[in-house]
C-alpha cells in the first residue's frame, strides 16, 4: 500500500476548483468538477518577505522533525484583506519539506506593503489556496486551502475554509471536493465530485452538492446526485496552525 506525496498528487491531473464566485446572495466556494488554472509563482521565491518567512519556518520545522529534506517552493498566492479590513494583502502558500511523507511541512505568509505581517506553519498536503469573500461578516476575506491525499489507488481532494481574524486561525468548514478510486481498476471504482455553496439567506450553513459518475466517463453533470446542508463551524486551529513571531 502506497502513500502518495504532494508532488505526485499535483501530477495526477485531479479535478480542482475554480476561484470563488458570487452573485448578490449566493457564493460559490468550490467546485470539484472544474479544473484550476495554475499561475507562475516563481517571482515570490526570491521576495525578501518570503525568504524571511521561509527561513523562520525552516528553523521551526528543523526543531520539530528528525527527518527534514529541504524542498522549498511556492505553491500558490492570492490577494485580499485577510487580517485587517480594507487592506491590500497577499497570502502566499509555500512548501518547505515533503517529509514526513504524510504531513508535508508547509507555511502561509501574509504580506502587506511588501512586509511580512504574519507567518503560519502547519503540516499537510495543501497545494493551493484562493480568497473567498467575507462569509462570517467580520470585514475580512476568508481563505480556501486545497489539500490532496492518495493511498492504494484512491485519491481525495478537500477544501478547508479558514478565517485569520484576531491573530488566530479559525476553521469555518472542511469539505470534500473530489473522492475517486479509479486507479484501482476495480468494478466498484467510482468518481465523486462536490460543489460548495454559501447563501446569505441561510447564514448558518453551507450547501454541499454531490455529483457521482463512473471512472470511464467522469462527465460534468449539472444535476447533483444529492444535496446536504453543513453547519458553519468556528474551530480554533491554534494547535495545528502555529503563528511564528515576526523578527
Amino acid at each position: 500500500m502506497n502513500n502518495y506525496s504532494i508532488v505526485l498528487l499535483l501530477c495526477l491531473s485531479l479535478p480542482y476548483i475554480s476561484q470563488a464566485q458570487q452573485t448578490d446572495k449566493l457564493y460559490l466556494i468550490g467546485d470539484g468538477r472544474q479544473s484550476l488554472e495554475r499561475i507562475d509563482q516563481s517571482s515570490w521565491a526570491t521576495h525578501p518577505a518570503i525568504l524571511q518567512a521561509s527561513d523562520q519556518a525552516k528553523n521551526y520545522w528543523l526543531e520539530q522533525n528528525s527527518v527534514y529534506e529541504d524542498d522549498f517552493r511556492i505553491m500558490a498566492s492570492t490577494e485580499g484583506n485577510f487580517t485587517r479590513p480594507e487592506s491590500k494583502q497577499t497570502a502566499v502558500l509555500y512548501l518547505l519539506s515533503l517529509w514526513p511523507r504524510c504531513c508535508s511541512n508547509m507555511g502561509l505568509a501574509i504580506i502587506e506593503n511588501e512586509q511580512l505581517i504574519r507567518n503560519i506553519v502547519f503540516a499537510g498536503g495543501t497545494h493551493h489556496l484562493y480568497s473567498v469573500a467575507d462569509i462570517n461578516k467580520d470585514g475580512l476575506d476568508e481563505l480556501a486551502l486545497i489539500s490532496g491525499f492518495g493511498i492504494g489507488g484512491s485519491n481525495e481532494t478537500t477544501l478547508s475554509l479558514i478565517s485569520l481574524d484576531n491573530s488566530s486561525t479559525t476553521l469555518l468548514g472542511r469539505f470534500p471536493l473530489v473522492e475517486e478510486n479509479c486507479a484501482t481498476l476495480s468494478e466498484h471504482s467510482e468518481h465523486n465530485s462536490f460543489r460548495i455553496l454559501f447563501d446569505e439567506n441561510s447564514p448558518d450553513e453551507f450547501k454541499l452538492e454531490h455529483y457521482h459518475s463512473g471512472c470511464d466517463e467522469p462527465t460534468v453533470s449539472e444535476i447533483p446526485t444529492s444535496v446536504s446542508n453543513v453547519l458553519i463551524e468556528a474551530v480554533d486551529l491554534k494547535d495545528d496552525y502555529i503563528d511564528l513571531p515576526i523578527h
